[in-house]
């Protein structure tokens, strides 16, 4: 028996695909921890090689079952799941997180949008902060759902404290099962025509019930007229007084108010283009008239949900561009049949261009070192400098990763020898972060770093904690396992291409990219100044985020001069 034949005979003995199966189903259904699973898997990742192709192709199968899991698990997903009137969740900065099927087919939206989507102006919103600060209960937001925007919806807005979001809902006339029961053996009233009966009674008009229905307006029509002869009269009026009088006795409050803080006089602003095709996600914070900053972000953190980002950009009078990468937010993966990185730089350029943004300095997070290194080398008369924080070390085949959690180190195993392996890794967390929900997700992802956690349970970070679970759970992680595998690439050599001003910042306490492996980025150009901040982890952006922009504007006045 040749070696191969003994190595691949070995890992069929440790992966089962029966015990592949059964824990991975229980993950799902929260019968088991995740780290069991890894436990478990660990062995083949410290070996080397590939899986077996019966093993492989269990993955494959599992993968449904795992994605349809996670949305069941999401705990934002639960506060809309179970309404029939159209009900989103917005974060205080206006994004939408999460929406039932009615909300979306209403406005054409998607997660991630913003309230713009909504028809709401960026004024009208502001107002909308003020008042459910000030009058300190629940408020009205007046929508405009549609293409043309003209038929305004009123929306009713609570304030959910526990994850500290808005919860919005059509401004309905509704009633419990038993009084619409009683309609439907009183006058014999269809489903359909009682529900039609609850939108006249909020004084719908068919048009309006023709597009929230996502019916023909002819069928509309038909069924107000037989839900008239129903009631006994032919006054359309008289049956809207009738559903409205039901609704006033019976109707109950959706969702308890709670009372939000101090909204942020700092916002993100959000927009998309089209690019080769492709919707294309960006946002926007600091001031417009700015020094411009295109920033690359990673999987966790630099997408412009923490506050203080945003504040520190007025402060140093910088406005900060985020297109939102591939797979993350509103961005979906690049083609199959393109280059990953090659799309992420035609991203950034089409968001310059659509913005008439001549020249910026680039600040990459994490993993966004990457495509920020691509734009610096191919590009250098279009960006004057490059700062990364917490900047990801390259990870050579065969290189030792004793000293990288668990985690990290079987996502980079599997990112070379197991793709389904990787998906799978990656899909399963992703149920075990909608299980813990918005306040608690990081635990799933930085359990080997209780400094980091510490950073990341303050409450002054809740709300961009939110923001960040959401860009990064939206598309199931597709996101992060681009970043994984594109961590694995050859994308070390434009390290020596780059003669801009080049700055990384790491954290001493960083152990999924440890600073030995970022010092080797060093090796690769001399010019490269690396900062290392000591008590740092990989939060540094957050927990250091002065010195971050502090250490940006210096370089942009530099070039400047």
């Amino acid at each position: 028996m040749s070696s191969r034949d003994s190595r691949e005979q070995a890992l069929v003995q440790e992966v089962n695909t029966d015990d592949i199966r059964r824990m991975v189903m229980s993950v799902i259904q929260n019968q088991q921890d995740y780290d069991a699973l890894l436990s478990y898997l660990e062995p083949v990742t410290r070996r080397g090689g590939p899986l077996t192709a019966e093993a492989t192709m269990q993955l494959a199968l599992l993968m449904n079952d795992v994605e349809q899991q996670a949305a069941l698990n999401d705990q934002l997903y639960s506060l809309v799941k179970d309404e029939s009137a159209p009900t989103l969740v917005l974060t205080e900065a206006g994004v939408i997180l999460t929406q039932n099927h009615s909300a979306a087919s209403l406005f054409h939206s998607m997660d991630g949008d913003n309230y713009a989507r909504l028809g709401v102006s960026a004024r009208a919103f502001e107002d909308f902060q003020r008042r459910i600060f000030i009058h300190r209960g629940p408020t009205l937001l007046q929508t405009y759902p549609g293409p043309e925007k003209d038929t305004p919806l009123i929306m009713t807005a609570t304030y959910y404290e526990p994850h500290r979001v808005f919860v919005l809902q059509s401004l309905e006339c509704r009633w419990p099962e038993s009084i619409d029961q009683a309609l439907q053996e009183l006058f014999g009233l269809t489903a359909s025509e009682r529900d039609i009966l609850a939108c006249l009674a909020q004084g719908m008009s068919a048009e309006s019930i023709s597009e929230q229905r996502v019916r023909a307006l002819g069928t509309v029509r038909q069924q107000i007229k037989s839900l008239m002869q129903k009631l006994g009269t032919n006054r359309q009026n008289q049956v809207v007084s009738l559903g409205s009088a039901i609704a006033n006795r019976t109707q109950g409050t959706v969702q308890k108010h709670s009372q939000p803080g101090l909204i942020s006089p700092c916002p993100l602003e959000l927009g998309e283009l089209v690019s080769n095709n492709r919707l294309v996600g960006w946002r926007r914070y600091g001031r417009k008239s700015g020094h411009p900053v295109i920033l690359l972000h990673g999987p966790f953190f630099g997408a412009g949900d923490f506050e203080r980002d945003r504040e520190l950009a007025h402060e140093y009078n910088l406005c900060v561009w985020i297109p939102e990468r591939p797979g993350y937010g509103r961005t979906p993966p690049a083609p199959r049949d393109a280059d990953p990185l090659d799309v992420q730089v035609a991203d950034v350029l089409a968001l310059m261009k659509d913005q008439g943004i001549d020249k910026a300095c680039l600040l990459s997070h994490e993993a966004g070192l990457i495509p920020a290194l691509a734009l610096a080398t191919r590009y250098p008369k279009r960006f004057t400098g490059l700062l990364a924080v917490s900047p990801s070390g390259h990870f050579k085949p065969g290189v030792d990763l004793e000293g990288v959690p668990r985690q990290q180190r079987m996502l980079l195993w599997a990112a070379r020898h197991a793709h389904w392996m990787l998906r799978m890794m990656i899909r399963l967390g992703m149920v075990q972060v909608r299980q813990l929900g918005p306040e608690r997700w990081v635990e799933a992802i930085f359990a080997d770093s209780p400094h980091d956690l510490e950073v990341l349970h303050a409450d002054a970070v809740r709300q961009g904690k939110l923001g960040t679970y959401h860009y990064n759970y939206s598309q199931n992680g597709a996101g992060l396992e681009l970043d994984v595998q594109q961590t694995t690439t050859a994308w070390d050599q434009m390290v020596s291409e780059v003669r801009q001003p080049f700055v990384g910042i790491m954290g001493g306490r960083n152990h999924t990219t440890p600073p030995d492996f970022v010092r080797t980025l060093c090796d690769l150009n001399p010019a490269l100044r690396l900062h290392e901040i000591a008590d740092a982890g990989q939060t540094l952006s957050i927990s250091h985020a002065h010195e971050v922009f502090a250490e940006l504007a210096a370089m942009i006045s530099s070039t400047q001069v």
